[in-house]
């Protein structure tokens, strides 16, 4: 056997281990059901952000009502999803934009760092940090354990929140309803 053949099988088997690592350790998978802590949690998810949106950093699909719930908590689970049937009964658009996680269309991020505080019995705050094209950026996600696994119940980008967003969607389809049922005066 040749030591070019040599060394293929050892690229071949190399990428091989790689990619098995990296499926058993990063990656949206990572953020399991089954961790039993807030920070494996978190590290699973914000794992698939690591690089270029166009890239390799596809980040969490969020698809289907299942991978929905898989990461949020009951309650905003409920809204992001009625958020979805909205837009395609009335063809408007989604009241997120851009990636809950990141707050951002597109990212290209690096540095990333996780720290997680205790917030009281079955709660817990992640403080996100990382670079976004260079620049800093920190994410605040608070966490509910729902039975054995945690999941998001609120999510901070700066000043705005993911709840908020939506709370601005329906303070606007209140004051539409309201203005619809008032008496036209001629």
């Amino acid at each position: 056997m040749s030591v070019q053949t040599l060394l293929r099988r050892f690229a071949v088997l190399a990428g091989f281990l790689v990619a098995a690592a990296a499926a058993t350790v990063g990656g949206p998978a990572g953020a399991r059901e089954s961790d039993a802590s807030p920070k494996a949690f978190l590290s699973g998810i914000y794992q698939s952000y690591v690089g270029n949106s166009t890239q390799r950093a596809k980040g969490v699909a969020l698809d289907s009502p299942e991978a929905v719930k898989r990461y949020f908590s009951h309650g905003l689970a409920s809204v992001i999803l009625e958020d979805g049937v909205d837009v395609r009964q009335a063809g408007a658009a989604l009241v997120l934009g851009s990636d809950p996680f990141v707050g951002r269309e597109s990212w290209d991020i690096a540095d990333l760092s996780i720290d997680v505080k205790d917030a009281g019995p079955a709660k817990a705050v992640g403080i996100v940090k990382f670079s976004n094209f260079g620049q800093p950026e920190t994410v605040t996600v608070e966490l509910l354990k729902v039975g054995e696994a945690w999941r998001v119940s609120e999510i901070k980008w700066g000043p705005l929140t993911l709840r908020g967003l939506y709370k601005t969607k329906w303070q606007a389809a209140a004051k539409a309803q309201a203005s619809l049922e008032q008496p036209q005066v001629k």
